[in-house]
């Protein structure tokens, strides 16, 4: 009962970073070699924010610089998704042998962060799905910066 407390009490305190957003990285992975989907966004060394990421599933990279807007977008889903309060760690009841994986982290000009990872089990809402959408939108007029082998 305590541990349920507890557990309570530690996810009810959890508040949205205010510093700006700095960087964001989203990947899911599957029981195939590589990534279902990976996004990243990061200054580059000029400062610019760029965004790497999928447009399709296991497909190759797009590159793509951001507006201050793209930025802010990417942290008001996070806020209205209340990512921030996400558990670090999501695990199905029952032992699955393959399926999903994922993982979400953001980082912030103050030096915080918030992560969560999981295994067949995701967090209630739509904040992955979003962001994935969200990157998946912007590098669709981004430049391609990695081939896909053919078979």
């Amino acid at each position: 009962m305590f541990g349920l407390l507890l557990t309570w009490v530690s996810c009810a305190t959890k508040k949205m970073p205010e510093a700006e957003l700095v960087s964001i990285r989203y990947t899911q992975s599957g029981t195939m070699a590589g990534y279902i989907f990976e996004g990243e966004m990061n200054k580059d060394k000029n400062g610019e924010m760029v965004l790497r990421s999928m447009k399709e599933s296991y497909g190759p990279l797009f590159e793509k610089h951001l507006t201050k807007e793209n930025v802010q977008r990417f942290r008001k889903i996070i806020e209205e998704e209340k990512m921030y309060a996400y558990k670090e760690r999501y695990l199905p009841s029952m032992e699955v042998l393959d399926g999903e994986g994922w993982s979400f982290s953001a980082k912030f000009a103050d030096g915080s962060s918030i992560g969560s990872h999981g295994s067949n089990a995701w967090p209630k809402g739509n904040g992955l799905g979003r962001i994935r959408a969200y990157m998946e939108q912007l590098v669709e007029d981004g430049v391609q910066i990695e081939q896909v082998d053919e078979e």
